[in-house]
């Protein structure tokens, strides 16, 4: 913006501001009033004239379509004078039109993804029309169209997942099962109130009962085999599943005492042949098994403050210590401190989509729930056509929202 008499702006200034133009003149009292008058015409002369040379400007810019110029001239002059001229209706009249253009162009936006959403499910690409209509709704959250269309194709979807599920169950792949009802439930709540909760429920105490069945028989033919730790770490995960049981909680202390006693033993031999690290190894070890942990602490304490002592009584016995050159860790650190350049944005990448998948089906099943929307979000972006992925996603984001808000999850009624 540029005025076309800027030096009216700094006149403006100092008139408004109280200053005089003519500060070492100074009338004598007899002519004081008169010369007060006089200023005091001027100042409303000079006001009024800058006011006016903004006002032209601001129409200028008006009939040029420079709206956002107009306005900053209009707010100044109104910021001087509010009842000059038509100043306030030209404001309202700019900033209406304004907001009428931000609002054209964002139905504009709108219009358009709610086309590709439409041509997208013409083609026979559920998910990808849903991608579309969710942008639409997200710049139009009163967009009724978009949200019809959305819960026309989860129900659809999830119509789909039910039926999946029942042929899964009669098949006696519970696990399958399952995964399928909770997807139908996270895109069709409703389906809530037709007795899959029950049946859901049924399905996942025999699968959680299966899977302590399995635990155990596997846990106490590693120990038979002489795996104790493969045992131990088979019932620490039965433990997860079922914290109550009583031959898994028997199993693994007895498991832990047996480890922790050989380790124990092992670190002793170690420190008679004079083998440090493998000693403080051992003794680690004998403190994760709960064993004899006071005494390991001690002996790994002990054995460092030795190793201290005779690194200083070392250095002490040389009169000239030799310094570590630094040129070496100069350029470590300056490898270690290279910036890390940001991997480029990843195109589509189906395969990768599907192994992200895999493991937030894995998260879901194992609840956790977090991990599950990660490796699902993820998957989604690398492919937002895949029926699976969009499914699965949906029903990790529902399954987190309810156990951080504190409510049970759909796969767990």
């Amino acid at each position: 913006m540029k005025l076309k008499n800027p030096i009216y702006f700094w006149i403006t200034l100092c008139v408004l501001s109280g200053h005089s133009l003519w500060a070492d003149s100074k009338p004598a009292s007899s002519e004081d009033s008169l010369y007060r008058q006089s200023i005091q015409h001027d100042k409303q002369s000079i006001a009024r004239e800058t006011l006016d040379v903004f006002y032209h400007d601001a129409l200028d810019c008006m009939h040029d379509n420079r709206n956002d110029e107009a306005l900053e001239l209009l707010d100044k002059i109104y910021s001087i004078d509010p009842t000059y001229e038509d100043v306030a209706k030209l404001r309202n009249s700019i900033r209406k039109s304004q907001a009428e253009q931000a609002m054209g162009s964002i139905q504009d936006s709108v219009h358009q993804l709610m086309k590709k959403g439409n041509k997208a499910s013409d083609n026979g690409q559920p998910i990808l029309a849903i991608s579309f209509w969710r942008q639409a709704l997200a710049l139009d959250p009163t967009n009724t169209a978009a949200k019809k269309k959305i819960d026309d194709v989860n129900k659809i979807l999830a119509q789909k997942q039910f039926e999946t599920g029942y042929i899964h169950y009669h098949h006696g792949e519970m696990e399958e099962a399952l995964d399928a009802w909770s997807n139908a439930v996270a895109l069709d709540p409703s389906l809530k109130q037709r007795g899959l909760l029950l049946l859901m429920s049924k399905v996942d105490r025999k699968l959680q009962q299966d899977q302590i069945s399995r635990l155990a028989a596997q846990g106490f033919d590693q120990y038979q085999q002489g795996n104790s730790e493969g045992a131990l770490k088979t019932y620490s995960d039965l433990l997860a599943v079922d914290p109550r049981n009583e031959e898994a909680k028997r199993m693994a202390a007895k498991i832990k005492i047996q480890l922790g006693r050989v380790a124990f033993a092992d670190a002793a031999k170690a420190l008679a042949a004079a083998h440090d690290d493998e000693a403080i190894a051992e003794w680690q070890k004998s403190i994760q098994y709960d064993y004899e942990v006071q005494r390991s602490q001690k002996s790994i304490a002990d054995l460092q403050a030795r190793r201290k002592r005779e690194i200083e009584n070392a250095l002490a016995a040389k009169r000239k210590p030799k310094h570590a050159p630094t040129v070496a860790a100069s350029t470590s650190t300056a490898v270690s401190s290279s910036t890390v350049v940001a991997a480029p944005a990843q195109a589509v990448d189906p395969a990768g989509a599907m192994d992200h998948y895999r493991q937030g089906l894995a998260a879901i099943r194992g609840k956790d729930y977090h991990q599950a929307v990660t490796e699902l979000d993820t998957a989604y972006q690398l492919d937002a056509t895949n029926e699976r992925i969009y499914m699965a996603r949906e029903r990790a984001h529902q399954e987190w929202a309810a156990v951080s808000s504190g409510n049970s999850g759909v796969s767990t009624p």
